[in-house]
């Protein structure tokens, strides 16, 4: 996490960084809702471009560059959204590409109280030892509430699974195969004047051991700098009550970036 002292001072660094990411690639878990409009008349084109840089010293130098990109196409019947993460790991001059996903959605009859969610997504995390996962399934999209500063949320359906694990060394591998159910609760709204909260948390689980899920949770603190610029703070986190031999049961990921909205 960004201290506040280096933050201030790097942020025209950072800014610098998203002007050039301009064709960047959170996790399992992604923060859909964040990326949702509102407005119900009017055929619309999205999206932003989000930067984050981390640097550290003790034994060895690590440089750390998160970047972000999304897109949201929205008419007035359907809404289709391409989300995308890469991050970027340089320790000692040695440059290693460490973990992001890219997420493809489908919404349907988006403004009704009941609608139909279709879903692909490919992800990869060297540090956890997932060389891969892909993903594609269908759930139902079910609105509680949305205003113009509060909308809630919840899902449920059925996904298909693949996922090649690998130890440190490379000599052990688990390919697994999975069908699971996936429920969410999706919140979001505005805070303050420059503050919105999107949270989102999964639970998911094979059918036949329904009891035994992996859980994980996104949230995100929006502080808007100006019209188009954004600090963003992301915690995310997942337990997993079955996890593959080279993982622990317990993960989580801190996040900052500035996000330039479009």
């Amino acid at each position: 996490m960004f201290p506040t002292l280096f933050f201030l001072r790097s942020s025209i660094l950072v800014f610098s960084i998203i002007i050039l990411a301009a064709a960047p690639i959170a996790a399992q878990v992604v923060n859909v809702e964040r990326h949702r409009i509102v407005d119900d008349t009017l055929t619309s084109l999205t999206g932003g471009l989000g930067a984050g840089l981390n640097v550290s010293k003790n034994t060895s130098q690590i440089i750390r560059l998160n970047n972000s990109a999304d897109l949201t196409y929205s008419t007035r019947l359907h809404e289709f959204l391409l989300l995308g993460r890469n991050s970027f790991l340089r320790v000692e001059g040695e440059n290693v590409l460490n973990d992001g996903f890219i997420h493809l959605r489908s919404v349907l009859f988006r403004n009704n109280a009941i609608a139909p969610e279709f879903f692909l997504q490919a992800q990869y995390n060297l540090d956890w030892g997932m060389k891969r996962r892909g993903l594609a399934g269908a759930a139902v999209r079910i609105r509680f509430t949305q205003t113009e500063k509060f909308r809630a949320f919840a899902s449920t359906g059925l996904m298909f699974e693949n996922e090649l694990w690998v130890d440190e060394d490379d000599a052990l591998r688990e390919n697994r195969n999975l069908i699971k159910s996936t429920t969410s609760i999706n919140l979001s709204g505005k805070i303050a004047e420059n503050l919105d909260l999107a949270a989102i948390t999964y639970y998911q689980a094979r059918p036949d051991n329904f009891f035994k899920p992996r859980f994980t949770s996104d949230w995100q603190l929006r502080f808007r700098i100006s019209e188009n610029l954004r600090f963003v703070f992301q915690f995310v986190s997942t337990y997993d009550s079955d996890p593959p031999f080279s993982s622990s049961d317990f993960i989580y990921n801190i996040n900052n970036m500035l996000e330039v909205r479009f």
